[in-house]
This record gives C-alpha cells, structure tokens and sequence, in this order.
C-alpha cells in the first residue's frame, strides 16, 4: 500500500480525516462502516493514525463508552484537515465509489439519506444521484430494485436470496481468490499486504475472522465430498456461506418452496449441507433453517469441478445414473469411429442437458420436437444410424424416440468435426510444373488448412520409392498411378473448389472404418458454414424445440385493464415455470407498451415481447381474452384485440437464439395464413403453423 507525504497510506489518511470530522467520536464499528473496510483493519490502522496525529500536536483518545476521538485545538485539527486534503494520495475512483455505494446500500435494511451516501463517499448530492441511477441499473441484474422517495431516502427492495448474490458478487468482484487461499488458516494469523487486501474487499459485509471459521468448517466438509472442487469454487463456497451465516446473525433468512425442498432433499449434496449446516449451529450458536441447508445444497451442486481423477466418481455417483450412461455412449461413440472423445467436456455438457431433459419429458409423457429430424435422416443417415444403435444399446429401457436421436447426433458430429482441428499435419506435394507452381500450392495449402506442420515435395519418379503411408495428405497437379481414393488432383492455383475438394477427401480419410468414415464426413457438412456455423446451427435448433415445447394457448376472462391482463398472463407464465417471478416481466411488458402501440393493424391480434432476467428460457404463447382489449395499434390507431400473442426471452440471450425466436415476428409481417391461425386457431394449429415457420427458416439456414 502506497505512502504519500503524510507517511499515511490512503486507506489511514481517510481514517484520520473520518476522526478529525466526528469530535464527539466515533466507535470501531462506525468508522468500519464509513470507510468500507473490516473492525479489525481499523484497529490495525489506528497505530500509525495515533503517530501521525502526535506529530500534529493532536492526541487519539480510545475511551470506553465513547469509542475513538481526537483531543486537541479546533486550530490545529483544521490544520491537519488542510494538510491531507493537499498531500491525500488519490481519490476514490468511479468504479471505487460505486462499490462502495453498492455495499452500503445492499448492507442496510434501513433507506439511507441521499446526504448521508454524499457525506460518506465525500461527493456531491449530484454525483451520488448519478451514481444511484448506475447502481439501479446492476442491482436490476440480481431483480433488485431501488426505492427513491424524496424525504424517505435510498433503500433496495428484494428478495434475501436476491439480495445475497448480490452481495456476493460485490465481494467476489473485488476479492483476488490468490491472496484468500494464501493466508494462513488460523484466525488472527492473517498479516501483512494480503490480509489488509481480505479485509478491505470484504467490504464490510463479512467479517473477517468469521469468514476464516467458515472456510475450516467447509474445508472440512469438502474432504466428504466423493470428488474435488475448483479452489476458486472453493473460494465462492466460502464467501456465499460466511455471507449466510452474517445474515442469519442479522435475522435474515432464505425461504423456499416445498417442492424445490423436496427436489433438493434427494441428492447426495443435500447430505452433506445438512452436516457442514450442522457445524456451522454448533460454532456460531444460530439457527440454519431447512431453506437455508437447500440454499447450501444449491451452490454445492453449482460448484465447477476439478479437472483431476476423482471427476470420474462424480460422474460415476449412484444419483447421476444418467451421467454414466451418457458416458457409456461417448465410449460406443469412441470405439467405432476410433475417435478418442472422452477428454470433450463441451460434448459431455451438451449431451448431459439434452439426453437428461429427454428422459423427463417421457417420464412426464411429454413429446420431444427436432425440425431437423428430417433432413438429418435424409442427408446424413450414417451419422443418425450410428448414433441410433448408440442410443438404443445404452437408453435400451428409455426408448428414446429419433427426434432426440437427431439432437444428439448433432453433438457428437459437432465433437467429431472438432477431433480433426490439426489435421492434416503432413503433406506431400507432387508438381512436376516448377518451382513457381509448387510454392503457389504451397502457400494456397497453408493459407487453407493453417495446421499444416511439414510439406514434403516429390518428384512424379520418386513417388515409388516413398512411403505414402507417412503422410496426412497427398496433393499432385498429374493425374498419378494410384487409386483415386489416396491422393487429390488439383491446380497450382487452388481454386475454392478444390479446397473443399480436399476437404472432402480428408474427411473420407480420417476414420478407418467406412461408415465412422461417412459419419464425420456428413457432420462437417451440416451447416454448410464450417465449424462455427454448425455450432450456431445447433443453438438455433435447440432454441426452437424449447419454444415448440413450451408454447400453449390459454383462455383468460374479461379484463377491466391492460396492465391487469399483463398480470394475469404474466402470472401464467409464472405457474408453468417459464419465469421465475411475474413482477419484472410486468415492468418490462409494461415499458414496452409506452414505446409504441403493440396491435397488429387488419387484425384482432397483439404481439408483445420482452426480455427480463427473470424470464428462464425463451417461450411463445398465445392468450385469448372473453371480451377484446382496447389497445393502441402498430399504425397508431385504437383497435380491438382479442388474442394477444407473447414473445419473451432472458436478458442474456444469444445473437444465434434471438435470430430464430424473430422469425415469428417476420411471419407475422410476410405469411397470412399464419396470421390466420394465430388468430383464430386452435392449440394444434398454432403448434402446426409455428413447426412450418421454423422449418422454412432452418432450411433457408443449411442452403
């Protein structure tokens, strides 16, 4: 920590100018508070504050009953006012400040006066207004509001459990994981630039030595556990349950409904947050609620593993049943095609969250949709066959049905595709034209498949004395005596015809077997774009199944205003899980109404859409009122409307996932019919038209 002048750091010249501005004095706590930092760091700095003042002429005063003061002449405690303001090393940062703002919000459940947040980050009113107007905009990321009233103050509004990732992110924002792990693991053990670091990044929300106690206690339950945590996982595990045990001390706690209670009771990591809770009542004498062990439960099951042994009896653990057999198909997978595959976490994930959803959805006898099932049977039939026998030699019990074969071909071909990254490394090249045309090969080569490590060039005689076995590819400009299927015939010049010539013959060549061989092949063609345009193919087509599976008609009564009938659908939303609170989405529809009219003009029909953070996934749905709503048209006009129509999507949504959730829009604009059925329509109908819609939009997508 740097030192100006004074020989203060900028942490102690605050400290002295909070003092010298409270002569009445002020208790350990109270200065902890206004500097943001921990207790224990203000008695750490007192020291070298009761120096500096000595010198000054002024004297630290620590007297019981009224906490930490300053004697000495208002002459000379306004000289030394004067002398940090001229020597203060630097001033809080925007984004310093913001923190800060942040914290004291979040750590008050009582509104704070605009004044007091001035006083305290030593800004303007102004500057505090404009900040609070950034500090609406990142606490609405976490659905927490800020309630502003004139007279009343500043006060966050929301959940507990809201309020704690909150807080959470503002810690580990801040906090270097490095240092934490550093320290030693006693408590009060913790000295030097390290420990000052923890303790001012704790942001006065948790103190210090507590947060040393808790990381024991969870160090402790983390050997219990069947496999290893990440130690950044490990840090956040630290700071969101040294955070809960500072709430609970505070008489805050976190509620939750029976039935995530009774989801959550059934995994293995609920055992194991009931013991470490257990500890935690016995050390801190308070009481851990069952919401809060299912909170604890929840960041264990979030927490990113370690890339070491003990990940395969994680994935081996009795309640992830599905997990081993997702393996099992990933080593099918293997051994036919010879490919090694195991090592691809990107295709383990993805084929964990679709065959998981998959097996729930028979369970609850609910279909499975795949636009593409068709044009994956049809166009890419080794492929789809190959994953087939996978999926029925490994699921046997499931009958998985061929629309999530199709899904799950799509993964492993995009994994295939990926296993050939470096191919081909070693080319040899035949060119009898000259030196000229075989360096333009050369570079034409290089240019196109950037992997290359070695090209040998060869005479057309000395062909017989080589060893072609030895090499990735083999590219000549003569037509050669050996079968066609071993080498490609190109010009010097290398036309794209020809790269993607010897794509296709690299594609042949990779797998041994003839139909791994054809399998690879057809999953580098697919998108027709490359890899990145098989990937995006991908999200488009697993954004549309969602939609198609969650989209439903539903009929309301009469309503007497539009925000009630907002209410109601948000509400519905709600109820089947596609949101996870209304009142957000409400805003946000609600906002869009004050933009412009929503109705669409010739017809009885209103299309609404929004993004929110707490919306959960993308969904479509259509609501039918008993009586029409009043409401303004696209045109400007009043209009009558009788079917509302509701697109809406997470905040976070993708490019690739908004593209393809638009285009119900665009058929709104370019296709009647489906303005038809959207209108008048029943369940089926609108399902029907909405498959055609994407059908139409995910062929113009692979041509």
């Amino acid at each position: 920590m740097e030192h100006g002048a004074t020989g203060l750091s900028t942490r102690e010249v605050r400290l002295v100018e909070v003092l010298l501005r409270h002569s009445d004095g002020l208790t350990a706590g109270d200065i902890a508070d206004r500097l943001s930092v921990s207790v224990r760091t203000v008695h750490r700095d007192l020291q070298a504050a009761s120096d500096f003042l000595d010198s000054h002429g002024l004297t630290l005063v620590r007297q019981s009953g009224r906490g930490i003061s300053v004697e000495g002449t208002a002459e000379a405690r306004e000289q030394v006012l004067e002398a940090l303001r001229d020597v203060r090393s630097s001033e809080l940062t925007s984004e310093e400040r913001q923190v800060s703002l942040l914290r004291t919000l979040l750590a008050s459940d009582q509104p704070i006066k605009l004044r007091a947040l001035a006083s305290r980050l030593e800004v303007s009113v102004g500057t505090v207004s404009r900040d609070l107007d950034e500090a609406e905009d990142w606490l609405a990321d976490f659905r927490l509001s800020l309630l502003r009233r004139r007279g009343y103050g500043v006060e966050v509004i929301g959940k507990e459990g809201d309020r704690r990732r909150a807080m959470s992110r503002v810690i580990l924002q801040n906090l270097d994981e490095a240092a934490f792990l550093s320290l030693p693991q006693e408590p009060g053990e913790s000295t030097g630039k390290a420990a000052d670091h923890i303790a001012d990044r704790l942001m006065g929300l948790i103190d210090e030595d507590r947060l040393r106690e808790v990381e024991d206690l969870t160090g402790a339950a983390m050997e219990r556990l069947p496999y290893a945590i990440a130690d950044s996982a490990f840090v956040r595990l630290c700071v969101h349950f040294a955070l809960m045990v500072e709430r609970l001390l505070q008489g805050e706690k976190i509620e939750m409904g029976e039935d995530i209670l009774q989801r959550l009771r059934k995994t293995d990591e609920y055992g194991h947050a009931q013991s470490l809770a257990q500890a935690i009542e016995e050390y801190f004498c308070i009481d851990v609620p069952e919401g809060e062990v299912a909170f604890m439960t929840m960041h264990l099951r979030g927490t990113k593993l370690r890339q070491d042994d003990t990940l395969e009896r994680y994935f081996e653990s009795s309640d992830l049943e599905v997990a081993s057999r997702v393996k099992a198909l990933i080593r099918y997978v293997e051994e036919q095609t010879g490919m090694p595959l195991a090592g691809d976490s990107s295709l383990y994930t993805g084929l964990l969250a679709h065959i998981e959803r998959a097996i729930h959805r028979l369970q609850e006898n609910m279909g499975i949709y795949n636009p593409l099932l068709s044009e994956i049977k049809q166009d890419y039939p080794a492929l789809f066959d190959l994953v087939n026998q996978g999926m029925n030699k490994v699921f046997m019990e499931e009958k998985i049905p061929e629309e999530e074969v199709g899904f799950v071909a799509m993964h492993l071909g995009a994994a295939l595709d990926r296993r050939q990254a470096n191919f081909p490394q070693h080319v040899l090249i035949i060119c009898p034209s000259g030196i000229g045309s075989s360096k333009m090969l050369v570079s034409k080569l290089e240019t196109a498949f950037p992997q290359i490590q070695q090209i040998r060039h060869a005479s057309f005689f000395e062909l017989e004395r080589l060893d072609t076995g030895e090499f990735d590819l083999i590219v000549s400009t003569v037509s050669l005596s050996m079968p066609e299927e071993t080498y490609v015939q190109v010009q010097p010049f290398l036309s794209e015809d020809e790269v993607e010539k010897i794509r296709a013959h690299l594609r042949e060549k990779s797998l041994d077997a003839s139909r791994a061989n054809r399998a690879v092949s057809e999953s580098r063609e697919v998108s027709g774009g490359g890899q990145a345009g098989f990937y995006q193919m991908v999200e488009a087509t697993q954004t549309i199944a969602e939609l198609i599976e969650d989209v439903f008609l539903e009929r309301h009564e009469a309503t007497s205003s539009i925000p009630e009938a907002v209410g109601r659908i948000c509400g519905s939303l709600a109820g089947r899980g596609l949101v996870s609170e209304p009142g957000p989405l409400e805003a946000a529809l609600l906002s869009r109404l004050k933009l412009g009219g929503v109705g669409i003009p010739g017809t009885a029909l209103a299309l609404f859409h929004a993004r929110a953070t707490a919306v959960v996934r993308p969904a479509f749905s259509v609501h039918e009122f008993d009586e029409a709503l009043e409401i303004e048209g696209m045109d400007g006009a009043t209009m009558q409307a009788r079917r509302t129509l509701l697109m809406i999507a997470p905040q976070n949504l993708s490019p690739v996932a908004l593209e393809a959730i638009s285009e119900i829009s665009a058929a709104m604009v370019e296709q009647p019919e489906a303005r038809e059925v959207f209108e008048g329509g029943s369940d089926d109908q609108v399902v029907t038209v909405l498959q055609s819609i994407f059908a139409n939009y995910l062929q113009d997508k692979l041509s």
